[in-house]
């Protein structure tokens, strides 16, 4: 959670708001304010320069043994998880008529753990999209007060076709929830076409509708939707089922991240460099594009860990490495492939323009400032550039790696290119 982040902890318990209090602070790093009345709660509120995003609230409180404070704090806008020792349906009904986001019981010790995963998906949800299509304006406003009491951001599209030009305006949608039964084209076309752009490991679609059965349910999820839910449900299962396809989004991200990034810096590993640079190979050979390789080796590294330490040469490789990234464009591909060296692949860069490119981040290198207990540690680079598509991905980079050696011999810390 970053700084803006601001939690109101309301519990009469000094022992578990204490215990809430480190956890959230702790593990999510938020901004963390208690009180342990309603009129504390009051003041808190009042006296604040910046609106707290969530409120964690004991439905029972010394002042107010009703939830008043969840009435006061709905009042305010100000979303609330309450948690309780007691729970029955009736208090069920009545949280959830209040729009409060959910309700935890403190019966178990796996409650903590409940709350805290809870408050970090609040966040995370803060940065996702939800886009809702359907046609009518009443449904959409319900799943909208849904949607944002979770923290999702929502956009809204009442046909196929407007909901087809919004995904292709916002690239950042995460989440379609799509109605079946809609003008000029129903949920289960929207459907169809969104997936011939779309996969369903990057975005999820959720359809909806309140007629069809197992048969609809059936027809969505052959066509690429990820889940179906019958009209009306309920707002738990509602919750249930849209984060759960979100947090499998994130889950096969993860794993994508996990596979293809260099653990150490976090750019492209060299498992990466050698899928997509192939791939990139063969599409400039068929459409005559220009390619360039680089090599890119630091000097003396050995010397760096041997003088300084390992875990100095750690901080440089990511220093360098994340360097290198911000300063090529977006479509090259810059990747780790092993120890101290690192590999880029750029399209249709004017040869007028790579060795001063190439320069420009040596100069860079050379010039980063890296301390390590109080020492500037010295940092240079030598690359090695070839200009190309005659041949595959391993022979560029022998060519460029050939360049590479020549710098190194010319005295390191050059850009040398065939």
């Amino acid at each position: 959670m970053d700084a803006k982040t601001r939690v109101l902890v309301v519990e009469d318990s000094k022992f578990f708001s204490h215990l809430v209090y480190k956890a959230v602070n702790e593990r999510i790093g938020a901004d963390v304010t208690t009180t342990f009345t309603f009129v504390e709660t009051r003041d808190a509120v009042e006296r604040a320069t910046q609106p707290f995003n969530l409120a964690l609230v004991d439905i029972d409180l010394p002042d107010a043994h009703n939830g008043e404070v969840v009435d006061w704090l709905a009042m305010h806008n100000i979303p609330c998880v309450v948690f309780t020792g007691m729970f029955s349906e009736d208090l069920r009904e009545r949280l959830l008529s209040h729009k409060v986001i959910d309700y935890v019981l403190k019966d178990t010790p796996s409650s903590l753990d409940y709350l805290l995963n809870l408050v970090e998906r609040l966040h995370r949800n803060r940065d996702c999209t939800i886009l809702i299509v359907d046609d009518s304006k009443h449904f959409r406003k319900y799943l909208t007060d849904l949607l944002t009491s979770y923290q999702f951001q929502v956009l809204e599209a009442s046909t196929g076709k407007q909901g087809l030009e919004l995904l292709e305006a916002r690239p950042d949608v995460r989440m379609i929830i799509t109605d079946y039964h809609m003008p000029e084209m129903d949920g289960v076309e929207m459907v169809k076409r969104v997936r011939l752009t779309h996969n369903q490991d990057r975005l999820a679609i959720i359809g909806i509708s309140s007629g069809g059965g197992s048969a609809l349910s059936t027809h969505f999820i052959k066509n690429g939707a990820n889940d179906f839910l019958n009209k009306p449900f309920l707002r738990e299962e509602f919750f249930c089922r849209v984060t759960q396809n979100i947090r499998m989004i994130e889950m096969i991200e993860r794993l994508t991240e996990l596979v293809t990034k260099d653990s150490l810096t976090g750019i492209h590993n060299r498992r990466f460099f050698f899928d997509a640079g192939e791939m990139l190979v063969a599409s400039a050979q068929r459409n005559l594009l220009t390619l360039t390789t680089a090599m890119i080796d630091m000097d003396l590294f050995k010397t760096i860990n041997d003088t300084h330490g390992h875990d100095c040469g750690d901080v440089v490789l990511k220093r360098i490495g994340n360097l290198i990234r911000s300063m090529a464009r977006q479509t090259d591909i810059v990747a780790r492939i092993g120890g101290e060296e690192f590999a880029v692949l750029a399209v249709n860069m004017d040869r007028e323009s790579v060795m001063a490119f190439f320069e420009k981040v040596r100069l860079a290198i050379e010039a980063e400032v890296i301390f390590h207990h109080g020492k500037r540690v010295p940092v240079s680079a030598s690359f090695g550039i070839y200009q190309g598509s005659d041949g595959d991905l391993a022979s560029l980079m022998r060519q460029a790696d050939r360049m590479l050696y020549k710098a190194k011999d010319n005295g390191r810390n050059k850009v040398e290119m065939a």
